[in-house]
């Protein structure tokens, strides 16, 4: 409430406030567009104030002559004052208006409420204009596929017939060990082989030829069992080569048993041949790992490069963790392990595909992450990702009851180290950044560094944990935990969004490539709430995506597309998918939701309602009269109406 403060003096009285003291000139408002209404009813509130100021200063200009005087002017002041109020207790109040905002939030219910319409109204403007995206970049996929596919891609059942691959034990009969001759078993490692006596002659078996063995002990005799590969007896296995040549006009050996009294020779040879066999097969495998890494250019060292030493990588080339040095050279950079000369690794720029820094803003670990076009092998791995990073936090060590404590209370210390931790991170990510975008200066142009957005992340479960999957300018990445998951978006045909309906906590996001002999990627267990931000986003990156209640099974689906991809693009492509159903789903639940109306009735009046009409169901009025068993109806009716009652 306003007051003035007035001196009466034998001449005019002093105003001894002298101050802005209306509502227009002290009020404060943070709505600029509502400013309109506000100052139309503070300026009609005004004017009546100054209505009664003018009578009051009128009244008090006159000077009191005597005592009956005075009360007399008090009097008719307070019937000025009185008038006045009452004339602005008659004009019409106005209604409050959802444009007016007030602090004790007499109207912040109306005020929501419009902002909640203004946001759901614009929301339903961002999911048409998102919905009208996808379905441009639906029918723009759909197009580019009958474009880059024809008929004669299709594959018929020849194409996938396995073929038999040839070994050879021996080519000359000279080649053969001498110490055969004893007839016993023998295994040649050097030329992978078991020799066997058969009739008396030392025959050679191939390792390839051999599929198990077998020991049985019956009594003072051992009985060594050794099966071979033959039509067969691999029936129904998915192996794209076969161990043998098949052909009406050959012969197999299916098994042989040797026996022996020696039965620590026979487990001795069952042994030699079994280690045998496994690294054959550990061999085959190797080679087959191997077969697409290219050799890189020679790497050509400058003299004086740069460098940024004390630095980790990923994957080791030694068992032992031991830091290193990165230097930048003229066509490619080098790691070299501090504790072995020799653990070098070379990546040409050339050979790298994407460039990464990730800050240690909130993690443990500042990163250099370079993805390679062609895998390289480090150590006995081969790998498409090479990390260089370094630990953003240090060992701390409480001082309690140091020299310090003497001095110092409080949280003193744990403030110096935070903000030494900040300081040494903020260090570390500008040294880091810095020689990242070295080495895109270096590369001349072959590489850019890119740097993820964090704000754009989602938990999600790529391969065996819970991780943070951020997007970049031109990727999707998670770089902190093995293995790295680095996806190209230029190369993802379609992503589709599996297990959203509603009462679930988490969906899941398939990425689907336009190379359809690459598997698909997973990531699941993604927050439901994460689930608008993700749609937001692959359609800014022009990624056409789908939904689904349930999970698919991806590895029939992408046999099915590559055997004829351009018939699956003539049958409508990806459309399999219900890219167009949430339509049909939302009509479908707008329908459910208009039939449910709010009964003003009282809840047990339905109550009793339901059980006057469960008793007479119960009653026995649909028998006819003649039934032998009305009787036994009618009594049961009786209790039944009492209950009712």
């Amino acid at each position: 409430m306003l007051a003035d403060t007035i001196r009466i003096t034998g001449g005019e009285p002093i105003i001894l406030t002298d101050s802005p003291k209306t509502r227009k000139e002290i009020a404060f408002y943070f709505e600029d567009d509502e400013n309109d209404e506000n100052d139309k009813q503070i300026k009609d509130e005004d004017e009546d104030e100054d209505e009664i100021k003018s009578s009051s200063k009128s009244k008090l200009k006159s000077k009191p002559k005597s005592k009956s005087s005075s009360d007399s002017s008090s009097s008719a002041s307070s019937n000025d004052v009185k008038s006045a109020k009452s004339q602005k207790d008659s004009k019409p109040k106005k209604e409050p208006t959802s444009n007016i905002v007030t602090s004790g939030g007499a109207n912040s219910r109306v005020l929501k409420a419009k902002l909640r319409a203004e946001q759901r109204q614009s929301e339903d403007d961002n999911s048409q204009i998102q919905k009208e995206i996808q379905k441009e970049l639906h029918s723009k996929r759909q197009k580019e596929g009958l474009e880059r596919f024809n008929p004669e891609d299709a594959q018929d059942g020849s194409e996938k017939r396995v073929v038999f691959k040839k070994y050879e034990s021996y080519i000359r009969d000279t080649q053969i060990p001498n110490n055969v001759r004893d007839l016993k078993i023998h295994i040649d490692s050097k030329n992978q082989t078991i020799i066997l006596p058969i009739c008396g002659r030392p025959v050679p078996f191939h390792i390839n030829a051999y599929k198990n063995g077998s020991k049985s002990e019956e009594g003072e005799y051992t009985h060594l069992r050794l099966n071979f590969n033959s039509p067969g007896s691999i029936a129904g296995s998915r192996r794209e080569e076969l161990p043998y040549e098949s052909g009406n006009d050959k012969q197999f050996i299916r098994s042989l048993t040797f026996r022996s009294k020696d039965s620590e020779r026979m487990a001795e040879v069952l042994k030699k041949i079994t280690e045998l066999k496994k690294e054959s097969i550990k061999r085959e495998l190797d080679k087959r790992e191997k077969a697409d890494i290219v050799t890189q250019d020679s790497l050509i060292q400058s003299n004086r490069p740069l460098k940024l030493s004390d630095v980790y990588i990923r994957p080791s080339p030694e068992t032992k963790r031991l830091p290193g040095t990165i230097a930048i050279h003229q066509n490619g950079i080098r790691y070299s392990s501090l504790g072995r000369s020799d653990a070098k690794v070379d990546i040409i720029y050339s050979n790298i595909k994407h460039l990464f820094f990730q800050s240690c803003k909130g993690e443990l670990l500042v990163i250099i992450h370079c993805h390679l076009k062609t895998p390289i092998m480090i150590g006995k791995k081969k790998t498409f990702d090479v990390q260089f990073y370094r630990e953003a936090s240090d060992i701390t060590v409480d001082e309690t009851g140091n020299r310090k404590r003497k001095y110092r209370y409080g949280d003193e210390d744990e403030l110096e180290q935070e903000q030494e931790e900040r300081r040494r991170k903020a260090a570390l990510d500008k040294e880091f950044k810095q020689f990242g975008e070295h080495i895109a200066d270096a590369s001349n142009g072959l590489v850019d560094l890119d740097i993820p957005f964090k704000e754009l992340g989602f938990q999600g479960v790529p391969s065996r944990s819970a991780v943070l999957c951020m997007p970049t300018r031109d990727c999707l990445i998670q770089l902190l935990d093995l293995p790295f998951m680095v996806i190209t978006l230029e190369e993802i045909e379609v992503a589709h969004l599996e297990r959203v309906q509603f009462g679930l906590k988490n969906f899941d996001l398939v990425f689907v490539f336009k190379d359809f002999a690459k598997p698909v990627v997973h990531i699941s267990t993604i927050p439901m709430e994460n689930l608008e931000d993700v749609k937001a986003w692959l359609t800014d990156v022009d990624i056409p995506f789908s939904e689904g209640a349930v999970n698919l099974n991806w590895n029939t689906i992408m046999k099915t597309i590559q055997a004829d991809p351009y018939q699956f693009f003539v049958d409508g492509g990806w459309s399999f998918l219900g890219d167009g159903g949430d339509d049909d789903g939302s009509g479908s639940e707008e329908e459910e939701e208009s039939e449910f109306e709010v009964s003003d009735e009282n809840p047990s009046d339905e109550d009793v309602a339901s059980e006057e009409e469960y008793s007479e169901e119960g009653s026995g009025s649909d028998f006819d009269e003649d039934d032998d068993d009305d009787d036994v109806v009618g009594s049961d009716d009786e209790p039944s109406e009492d209950f009712s009652d």
